[in-house]
């Protein structure tokens, strides 16, 4: 579950930082996912890509293990039938796996379940925060009765 949720914030650090990219995009959204299942991917990205916690060099065309619930996000169609184009979109934290950043193909239907378990979780999370937000609104309006005039000196009107 932390893997997640730090996949989760990764993500939304990542769709913060992707918007005035998104401005110019030809696409509806960036769209994240998660990844449906372990699976060893084949690295599209030209000139390949240096894995930090391994200190090694995968090149183009090289291999490597995408984990279970790893946040991705969609680039486009993938270079056959059926298959999306898409980007590992956080950091690796265990060995063995890939790169930040890393470009592969998946099939079609693994990328359909792996959005609709983000949809899923972004659901569960927006749901989380309103709930928060409402029970914070409440306390403020507690501490402010409580408070009375109080409340006006210090949080009063700014000039």
């Amino acid at each position: 579950m932390r893997k997640v949720v730090c996949g989760v914030l990764g993500a939304l650090a990542l769709t913060a930082w992707a918007f005035p990219v998104h401005a110019q995009a030809t696409e509806p959204a960036l769209e994240l996912a998660l990844m449906p299942s372990t699976m060893t991917v084949t690295l599209l990205n030209e000139g390949g890509k240096y894995v930090l916690v391994d200190l090694k060099h995968i090149p183009k065309g090289g291999t490597c293990r995408m984990d279970k619930d790893a946040t991705i996000m969609r680039v486009g169609p993938g270079a056959s039938p059926e298959t999306t184009r898409v980007r590992y979109a956080a950091a690796q934290v265990s060995a063995g796996g890939c790169p930040f950043l890393t470009m592969f193909d998946m099939a079609n239907t693994d990328y359909a379940a792996g959005r609709a378990a983000f949809l899923k979780i972004e659901d569960e999370a927006s749901k989380k925060v309103e709930a928060v937000k409402k029970e914070l609104g409440e306390k403020a309006e507690e501490v402010k009765k409580e408070l009375g005039e109080k409340w006006e000196e210090i949080f009063g009107k700014k000039k």
